[in-house]
């Protein structure tokens, strides 16, 4: 029995790629504006730390991308998600090998700071399919976890694509 399979890796191992880099990033723009040689070499860890934790990140997500119940607007939300992800590793990389090659680059921070931007975009689409298009989540347990809450997949799904709805508090579990 598969009770953990490698897809299901990928949201654990997200949170090291985000925030070593955005800090990587932060720590070189503070390198780069004062030429604090303390703040690159600090960098300089966090650029390693963040980008073989990319690696592994897209790596499980790839496998995810194949291997988890979703429904069609969740399939055009994980291909940008993913397309997104790419991107913003090449960016990153890119500026990971320019800093390297020209130490203390303000023009290196700026392409990281773009880099950080884009892997925000990355976070956010990721939450967004996990909390918006339930994913990850098999069909047979979003309808458990519906009359668990006190009606269908159906109610809910409509429920959730209104904007202006307001939550009847008396059959939703709060913390």
């Amino acid at each position: 029995m598969n009770w953990w399979p490698m897809h299901s890796w990928h949201p654990v191992m997200v949170h090291l790629p985000l925030v070593g880099l955005v800090l990587a990033v932060a720590f070189d723009l503070v390198a780069a504006r004062n030429r604090l040689p303390h703040w690159r070499v600090a960098a300089s860890v966090l650029w390693w730390v963040g980008l073989l934790g990319a690696a592994v990140a897209v790596t499980t997500g790839l496998l995810a991308y194949g291997r988890v119940e979703h429904s069609d607007p969740a399939h055009v939300e994980m291909t940008l998600h993913r397309n997104l992800a790419l991107a913003a590793v090449a960016v990153l990389l890119a500026t990971a090998l320019w800093r390297w090659r020209r130490p203390y680059s303000r023009g290196a921070a700026v392409l990281g700071l773009i880099g950080a931007g884009i892997l925000g975009g990355v976070g956010y689409l990721g939450g967004d399919l996990v909390y918006r298009h339930a994913l990850g989540i098999p069909t047979g347990t979003l309808g458990v976890i519906a009359r668990e809450r006190g009606g269908t997949m159906k109610e809910h799904a409509e429920d959730s694509t209104r904007p202006d709805t307001t939550v009847d508090t008396t059959t939703e579990h709060h913390h």
